[in-house]
């Protein structure tokens, strides 16, 4: 299959981290990108142990040691009054995984891959391009974009989003399903906060229905904010919104004097507000010469952390899915078999999660959490670079 050319739509983290695997694999891609400009809104991201062995399996082992922050002592406390009720130790991932846990700011783990891609092909990225169609015959895949533009390849990646035009073109038009929450996500510059906030620097306070975390990023000069709380609704136009401060910290009135001075120190431009959405499994991703990847395959919220993370894995998988193949539905397949379940399982865990965590007693919370995140380092195992395909 070496020289086979792919379309793949979408430039986010799993489009480019696919475009990668797959240039890495010999194959001529191009990815079409509906925005202007390549741009991430800036939040945080967890890259656990396999995250980062997907990572340096996409042979970038040295972007991740330099943009990532290791995680620091951190304890879980106790939403009003503040009190330490769990201590996180120093993180054990490369005792125990060989690959450290990494925080890192999305932007770069975006700009890492956006680089990474061009390095092997500077016209691989296209952008301003929407997707309106995708017709397929005997020998092609032909994809259509809003400008009248086409594009024709052997097959096609659709790694678009939770709202991916791709798998509607392919499967027909369905919408995600709204979970009943909403995260909250800020930066604040480390110098702006009063003294004292930064110990420890990794803080997750629970509360009814609520819960924050905030942790640093790019050498403790920035503190990310995670703040997610039950709504019966998402009712914005659009699933990602630029959200006020004074409505984050009404949210959180009652929690601790710390948290909230924090939260009124976000920049009016760093907080944005996400309704935290999903979809049920699909039995198949795969339809012809199509197949998807990302969120647009198995959307999931993210009460497992693992998101961006199964995007990670699909990519180097897909890479060496179509490296061990004869032909594109022999490859597709090798790489549909290789990820289903894989996903399906992180899914269900994720729900299951949702339900543990947000409860009325702080103290059950904390049981919850500690629970869910011995069953949550199950998934760690996980290889996407020896995985069988």
């Amino acid at each position: 299959m070496r020289d086979t050319t792919v379309t793949i739509i979408g430039a986010g983290i799993a489009g480019l981290a696919s475009a990668l695997a797959l240039l890495r694999s010999g194959q001529r891609v191009r990815v079409f990108e509906a925005t202007r400009e390549l741009a991430e809104i800036g939040a945080g991201l967890s890259i656990t142990p396999n995250a980062g062995r997907a990572l340096i399996a996409l042979g970038l082992r040295d972007e991740l040691d330099a943009i990532g922050s290791k995680p620091p002592l951190g304890v879980m406390r106790h939403y009003a009054s503040g009190e330490v009720l769990v201590r996180l130790e120093q993180d054990q991932s490369v005792a125990t995984y060989g690959v450290p846990l990494y925080h890192v700011h999305r932007a770069d783990l975006h700009q890492s891959l956006v680089d990474a891609v061009r390095r092997i092909d500077p016209q691989a990225i296209v952008l301003d391009r929407t997707l309106t169609g995708i017709v397929e015959d005997e020998r092609s895949i032909r994809s259509t974009y809003n400008n009248d533009a086409t594009h024709s390849s052997d097959w096609l990646l659709g790694a678009d989003g939770i709202r991916s035009s791709a798998r509607a073109a392919l499967f027909g038009q369905d919408e995600p399903k709204f979970t009943g929450y909403v995260a909250y996500r800020g930066l604040v510059n480390t110098a702006d906060l009063p003294s004292g906030c930064l110990d420890p620097p990794l803080v997750m306070a629970v509360g009814p229905r609520r819960l924050l975390m905030r942790y640093p990023l790019r050498r403790g000069t920035l503190l990310n904010i995670v703040a997610i709380a039950s709504r019966a609704a998402w009712t914005d136009e659009g699933w990602s919104v630029a959200a006020p401060v004074s409505e984050l910290v009404r949210e959180f009135a009652d929690f601790d004097a710390q948290s909230r001075a924090i939260l009124e120190r976000i920049p009016t431009d760093k907080c944005f507000k996400w309704g935290l959405f999903d979809r049920d499994p699909m039995t198949t991703w795969t339809r012809g010469r199509a197949t998807l990847a990302g969120d647009a395959a198995h959307a999931m919220p993210p009460f497992t952390g693992q998101g961006a993370v199964m995007a990670l894995e699909d990519a180097v998988v897909l890479g060496r899915a179509v490296a061990a193949a004869r032909d594109i539905p022999e490859a597709l397949q090798r790489y549909e078999a290789a990820r289903h379940a894989r996903t399906v399982q992180a899914l269900a865990m994720s729900r299951s999660r949702a339900n543990l965590y947000f409860g009325d007693d702080p103290g059950e919370q904390i049981k919850a959490l500690g629970a869910g995140m011995r069953e949550i380092r199950g998934l760690y195992d996980y290889d996407a670079g020896t995985t069988p395909v």
